[in-house]
């Protein structure tokens, strides 16, 4: 009787005070994890506006490129090389879902610098771009070697077509004067070379 209050033994208050003890400490746990879930959401949220505000960007500098560039050709060739793809062991050629965006921009934006700055997308590149306006084949070429292995996505991009469109680019933008096949040959050999694409 003495450890018994109001039918309530004494070793039950204990045990009933734990649980409660335990209650408070799970509930506490639970507080902390919805805060930092919701914290979480919130990054996330913000992460993906901030994903959907650079893909409209990127998004209106490929609509006006595309409308800019007056070379059938050319245009072919930017899909040949990044929405094809071709296996190495099996040599089958495929079609990819989508783009390397970030890429295809950054082979485009030296003829561009005005619209890419006014868009925002300058401090993308601004690591690797060294351009003062002036665009030269030389620079050109190892801003290229830089733009790739920084901004690859793990998906082999066809050696042949990547010449051919950097050769076409050349070309149609009067960095190299208009090739005959041999030359132009010999020049897709050199770039193959200067960009460490050979088999």
């Amino acid at each position: 009787m003495t450890n018994e209050i109001g039918g309530i033994g004494l070793d039950g208050i204990d045990t009933w005070w734990q649980v409660r003890e335990n209650i408070n400490k799970v509930t506490e746990e639970a507080v902390r994890r919805v805060q930092d879930n919701q914290k979480k959401a919130q990054q996330v949220s913000q992460d993906i506006k901030k994903d959907k505000t650079m893909n409209d960007k990127f998004a209106k500098f490929l609509t006006f490129l595309l409308k800019d560039i007056k070379n059938d050709h050319l245009i072919k060739q930017i899909y040949h090389t990044f929405f094809k793809t071709r296996h190495e062991e099996t040599d089958l050629v495929y079609l990819r879902k989508s783009m390397n965006t970030i890429v295809v921009v950054g082979i485009f934006i030296p003829f561009y610098q005005k619209e890419i700055k006014e868009l925002g997308l300058d401090n993308i590149y601004q690591d690797i771009f060294t351009f003062d306006k002036e665009v030269d084949l030389t620079k050109y070429i190892n801003y290229i070697k830089h733009l790739l292995p920084k901004y690859h996505d793990n998906i082999v991009i066809d050696k042949v077509e990547f010449t051919k469109l950097l050769s076409n680019i050349a070309e149609y933008y009067q960095l190299t004067e208009k090739l005959s096949t041999e030359k132009n040959m010999e020049f897709e050999k050199t770039l193959k070379n200067e960009l460490s694409l050979n088999e």
